[in-house]
């Protein structure tokens, strides 16, 4: 089996401990990784879907690595109750941002000083303001690319970090990020502002509040890509 570029970051970000879970793991492919490699002992493995959990176990057991697997049918963070489910990390992948911000603040109960590496496919600010509200900090965001599309992974750890509101916007760890692929995730970012700039401009009745955080937020990015060079 082998990862595509997201889930092979996710391996590497990924913190070694006795017991992880994979909050809507589906095929379990990470999983996988992360037991053969020994970076997790033992692993929880959940999913909203019947059929992705049954998925999960198939490929799992054509693995060899049932003994080593808690699957576990439910919604968000409410199956990791428990003394059994004290984890060292937990991974919420592959979804909108609006149901990871969900997941984070509805279930922060359940996290009892896990990490995180959440990937969000959209709505990326709402993240970063779940992670600050349920009082932990981001450590790290870093981007690949995986078949022509830009993914944005982020680690988190317990610990309150007040965030501006422009790093919610754009991030604050991003730009601290060393990966060869950085300079095109921003070249991307900066297209996206530039067209969302050009609409409000072109707009009948433009939103003066709006289009200056375009424009400042525009002008920061471009700085900070500016210094990659």
């Amino acid at each position: 089996m082998r990862l595509d570029a997201r889930l092979s970051l996710a391996l590497k970000l990924y913190d070694p401990c006795d017991r992880a879970a994979d909050i809507g793991t589906d095929h379990a492919h990470l999983p996988i990784a992360l037991l053969r490699s020994g970076v997790c002992r033992r692993m929880i493995l959940t999913d909203v879907s019947p059929d992705a959990l049954r998925n999960a176990r198939d490929n799992i057991a054509r693995a060899g690595l049932t003994d080593r697997v808690d699957f576990r049918l439910g919604d968000g963070l409410r199956v990791l109750e428990g003394p059994d489910s004290v984890c060292g990390m937990v991974s919420v992948l592959g979804m909108g941002g609006r149901t990871i911000r969900d997941i984070l603040t509805e279930g922060q109960a359940s996290l009892r000083g896990a990490s995180l590496l959440l990937s969000a496919h959209t709505d990326l600010p709402l993240v970063r303001q779940a992670v600050a509200d349920i009082g932990y900090r981001l450590t790290a965001e870093e981007p690949c690319l995986d078949e022509g599309r830009f993914y944005l992974l982020l680690k988190a750890v317990p610990g309150a970090e007040a965030l501006s509101p422009r790093e919610i916007r754009l991030g604050k760890r991003l730009f601290e990020s060393d990966s060869p692929v950085l300079p095109d995730y921003l070249a991307r970012r900066r297209r996206i502002l530039e067209e969302r700039l050009r609409g409000q401009r072109s707009a009948a009745d433009p939103d003066s509040g709006a289009l200056r955080e375009l424009e400042e937020d525009l002008a920061y990015l471009s700085a900070r890509a500016d210094e990659r060079k």
